[in-house]
């Protein structure tokens, strides 16, 4: 849709209405917006970094307590193992006990004997006494010989059996260490899963977040731009009309003629114009109010009121403006535009030629039109304009 320059100068003198002053409370709105769409962000990051730094202490401490779980199963693995080795040398012990008791079991009666009887048992014997003296001698060797090895091997087997009782002792105290250490490695285990969570959930809220300020900083930049260009359209429109001016009383004075008076409003043709819509009228052409003065005016209609040019001419614009809602501009010809706004639908296009009294669009159910006449670009008082 191409709009030509002059159409623009309407549009951007139409942004000093009201409507430029919303339009300067959207871009308010929309910095403010970004500004805290980017202090969200920033925060956003922050919790990022803090649930990352969260993670890698986790991850720190768990190696800490993997050590301790390896030192634990290798001080264990030692303990059982010598369990094992002691177990083992007892039940040596008792063997080579229970061995030596076997070997002498067939003694044992005549060495009591000789230890209870000794002289009896020397004279039953019918060896010579000397032989017999020197027998006895050898048994009392052999007595005390066997009773020193029965000794030996008692307290053998009880250092081999107190030996494996304690390390089967150390081995249980190391296996509950063992246990502690796991458990510590599984609660670790599952806090820096948690934190995994808890940072993966802070990295998407930061994309969100960056996405949604980056939006409204879009947002922002674009109404801001927009802005900027009306004014500077307006603005050039300004000086193009001081311009004229300053050419006209030049040639004014050049001529000794008086200054040119005010312009009156448009004189309506024969039988005047119609409204565009039936209705009361709400504000009147210059009147004060929310955004200054009035430059048209304001009427209230009925629900889902026809709306209809007041003229007949081409459609210069016709399409949605801003607050105004869906808005028309009819060149009438002759310098005059007739614009028309608050409309909710249109039942016209742009470049369209009309009739007057030929339907344009209609209004919403509780909507108020705005009609604006303007004589080459600068607001005109309406009334004579249309007949009533």
């Amino acid at each position: 849709m191409v709009i030509r320059p002059a159409l623009l100068v309407l549009l951007a003198a139409l942004c000093a209405l009201p409507a430029g002053a919303q339009t300067r409370r959207e871009l308010r709105d929309a910095r403010r917006s970004a500004e805290s769409q980017e202090a969200a962000a920033e925060a956003a990051a922050r919790a990022t970094e803090a649930a990352r730094a969260e993670e890698t202490r986790l991850a720190e401490q768990r190696v800490v307590a993997a050590r301790a779980v390896q030192a634990a199963e290798a001080r264990l693995n030692q303990a059982e193992g010598a369990a094992r080795r002691a177990a083992q040398d007892a039940a040596g012990a008792m063997q080579d006990r229970q061995a030596r008791a076997a070997a002498i079991a067939p003694l044992l009666p005549l060495l009591y004997r000789l230890e209870r009887w000794p002289a009896e048992s020397l004279l039953a014997t019918p060896a010579a006494p000397e032989e017999s003296l020197r027998g006895l001698l050898a048994m009392q060797v052999l007595i005390r010989q066997a009773g020193q090895e029965a000794e030996a091997f008692r307290l053998a087997a009880a250092r081999a059996t107190e030996t494996a009782r304690l390390a089967a002792r150390e081995a249980d105290r190391l296996s509950e260490a063992r246990a502690e250490a796991r458990a510590a490695d599984a609660r670790l285990e599952a806090a820096l899963d948690a934190a995994r969570g808890r940072r993966a959930n802070r990295e998407a809220q930061q994309t969100q977040a960056a996405r949604r300020a980056q939006a409204a900083i879009g947002r922002a930049r674009d109404l801001e731009q927009a802005l900027e260009r009306l004014e500077r359209e307006r603005a050039a429109e300004e000086a193009r009309q001081a311009a004229r001016q300053r050419a006209a009383e030049e040639a004014a004075r050049r001529a000794r003629r008086p200054p040119p008076v005010a312009e009156a409003p448009v004189t309506p043709s024969r039988g005047g114009h119609p409204l565009p819509v039936p209705g009361q009228i709400t504000r009147e052409f210059g009147s004060s109010g929310e955004g200054g003065t009035a430059r048209g005016m304001t009427v209230a209609a009925g629900p889902r009121a026809r709306v209809v040019s007041p003229c007949g001419g081409r459609v210069a614009f016709a399409g949605p403006f801003r607050s105004f809602g869906q808005l028309i501009i009819i060149d009438c010809g002759g310098g005059v535009h007739v614009v028309l706004a608050r409309l909710e639908r249109l039942d016209t296009a742009m470049g369209e030629r009309v009739l007057a009294g030929e339907p344009v669009g209609s209004l919403s159910s509780d909507a108020q039109l705005y009609v604006e006449l303007r004589r080459n670009g600068q607001p005109s008082d309406p009334r004579g304009f249309f007949r009533g």
